[in-house]
């Protein structure tokens, strides 16, 4: 199970107080590390949330780390609102219409936030391209042969199988959006400097550019797990994100 510690954040608009909570070192290294960058454990994201929407007075703000108290008063936390209520501005990840309002929250905060730093712009940004790929992140995770190992029935493997098309279905639909936000997100990457060659490399593959990721690759001179198994995507072809460890 996955082991959290609690932390609390205010409002900076009502001051209504927030109870968050952050994954112990411990956790982390037994999550499963995704080729985009995101981390997972026990189906809970685990990359810091840096956009909050009050569930209260509905303000969206930035969490900045110097918000975050260790303790407040007992009267305090008794009225504040619980962490599923403000995660991933309170969506259901484990539902597609849940992953898709998140989707949507995020080009939201893009139009509203629009005084932000190109690095908070990236935040987002990235946010968004992991929220995109949720939607087919771990279809395939059930196999029929499964069921006939004994390890789920029938009807789960079935409905399974239908949540992950209709994920996969989603984010066909949202390809031009999808575009769109990376290659903005590449544009603001390349321009501030601030990529890694290896994360540039995986960019330009989920967006189908596979000769631009082959050639920064060339540039890679430290051959990683990651960078073998990024290597091997880029030369098949294949755009979809996938599991780096885990």
């Amino acid at each position: 199970m996955t082991s959290f510690e609690d932390f609390f954040v205010k409002c900076k608009c009502c001051e209504a107080f927030l109870i968050g909570k952050t994954p112990k070192t411990e956790t982390v290294s037994q999550s499963a590390l995704y080729s985009d960058g995101m981390i997972i454990n026990d189906l809970i994201p685990l990359n810091p949330q840096k956009l909050v929407l009050c569930p209260a007075c509905g303000y969206l703000f930035w969490l900045q780390q110097e918000d975050c108290l260790a303790a407040i008063a007992v009267e305090d936390e008794q009225k504040a609102y619980q962490w599923n209520s403000w995660r991933f501005f309170g969506c259901n990840l484990l539902d597609n219409k849940g992953r898709m309002a998140l989707i949507n929250h995020y080009w939201v905060a893009l139009e509203k936030l629009n005084y932000i730093a190109v690095s908070q712009e990236i935040i987002i940004r990235k946010s968004l391209l992991w929220a995109y790929n949720d939607l087919y992140r771990d279809a395939g995770s059930w196999q029929f042969s499964d069921f006939l190992n004994g390890k789920i029935s029938f009807n789960y493997w079935l409905s399974s199988k239908r949540f992950d098309q209709q994920g996969v279905e989603l984010f066909s639909s949202e390809k031009e959006r999808f575009t769109a936000n990376l290659e903005r997100l590449i544009y603001l990457l390349e321009s501030s400097g601030t990529a890694e060659i290896a994360e540039l490399a995986e960019l330009y593959r989920e967006l189908g550019d596979f000769d631009k990721a082959s050639t920064l690759l060339q540039g890679v001179l430290r051959r990683t797990h990651f960078i073998g198994l990024l290597n091997k995507h880029v030369l098949e072809k294949n755009k979809k994100v996938f599991k780096v460890a885990g």
